[in-house]
């Protein structure tokens, strides 16, 4: 049985620019905290009730959580553990700006083959801080959400099984399995109608 959701958070202005963002923050738009709005509206009318929501300490997930906890009656907390990673770098710098300055690396990173953006936290680093933290939750009350980045979400999906070239839109995200202690099963929650098509950018 799914008990946890992990999503991505709205739309930032960041995202809307496609610029990297990593540990610094941009707001979300209008259509990012109407992108939250929406997605608790699905999960009401599911008849999913979270006990809590847990979110990135970044305010782009902290509010896009505080937004479905509030339309689920549900508490929100934030832990850093699922905090975006460390872009190092890349960050503040935008898609095609990164593919000029640092040619080829950005595929290779999305193909796997590389692991890291230059300056960034490695794999190894990112998961540890995500399991301690999702060790946490898993000790405590559910079924839960965990509102999260494209990043790390990614990181954690491949792991668990998923394509590592799959995208993951605003408010998109997995139902997982959590019977074992560990992430197993991903299901993919439905992308919403208003979620953009820009490539992953965080």
């Amino acid at each position: 049985m799914h008990d946890l959701l992990i999503i991505r958070h709205g739309q930032s202005e960041w995202n809307v620019e496609r610029r990297w963002q990593g540990w610094k923050d941009a707001p979300l738009t209008e259509l990012g905290i109407s992108q939250a709005g929406h997605r608790a509206e699905t999960l009401a009318e599911s008849g999913f009730a979270p006990e809590v929501v847990v979110s990135s300490d970044l305010g782009r997930a902290r509010l896009t959580a505080e937004i479905i906890a509030g339309r689920l009656g549900a508490p929100a907390r934030t832990d850093p553990g699922f905090r975006e990673r460390c872009g190092g770098d890349w960050e503040g710098w935008t898609i095609e700006e990164i593919e000029a300055q640092w040619p080829a690396q950005l595929a290779a990173w999305r193909d796997g083959d590389r692991s890291l953006p230059p300056g960034s936290e490695d794999d190894a680093v990112v998961l540890a801080r995500f399991d301690a933290a999702i060790t946490a939750v898993l000790s405590g009350p559910r079924p839960a959400v965990i509102v999260t980045h494209g990043g790390i979400l990614h990181l954690v999906a491949s792991r668990a099984g998923v394509d590592v070239h799959t995208l993951i839109p605003n408010l998109a995200g997995f139902w997982f399995e959590t019977g074992s202690g560990a992430l197993s099963r991903p299901e993919p929650i439905a992308p919403l109608p208003e979620a953009t098509d820009l490539p992953q950018a965080e």
